[in-house]
């Protein structure tokens, strides 16, 4: 039994790709708004060591009386491939990257809703703004 779920954790390790050291394209560096609810920000990061990220900025809610950051706020691993991006919340101990549609040009992106947004359409809308 402890060969099997030593096989299962290895398989699992060697089965998962890390697609942060994937260069984040020129054109996709920056940040982008929600261009109808103008709350939620998406900002693509290049850390020091040249890996990537994902960080989604959706302002904050009151809970018990004090200020926290709105669900699905924070950083996200990716990947993109020509019409889809793959996400995976860094927060989460539950490896489930998640495909959603992407495109985008020099001055807007549109990606699959993957967060709770108060834009109830289906692809989310962002414009560059830095």
């Amino acid at each position: 039994m402890k060969q099997a779920l030593i096989l299962i954790l290895l398989a699992a390790v060697f089965g998962c790709t890390d697609t942060s050291d994937q260069p984040i394209p020129l054109t996709l560096e920056g940040i982008w708004v929600d261009q109808l609810t103008k709350t939620d920000t998406l900002e693509f990061l290049t850390l020091q060591d040249g890996s990537s990220l994902l960080n989604l900025k959706r302002g904050q809610q009151n809970q018990n009386g004090f200020a926290v950051p709105k669900i699905g706020s924070g950083l996200y691993t990716f990947s993109i491939k020509k019409d889809n991006i793959t996400l995976q919340y860094s927060l989460s101990s539950y490896y489930n990257p998640t495909e959603y549609y992407f495109r985008q040009n020099a001055l807007e992106l549109k990606i699959g809703r993957f967060f709770d947004s108060e834009n109830s359409s289906d692809v989310l809308t962002f414009r560059k703004v830095r």
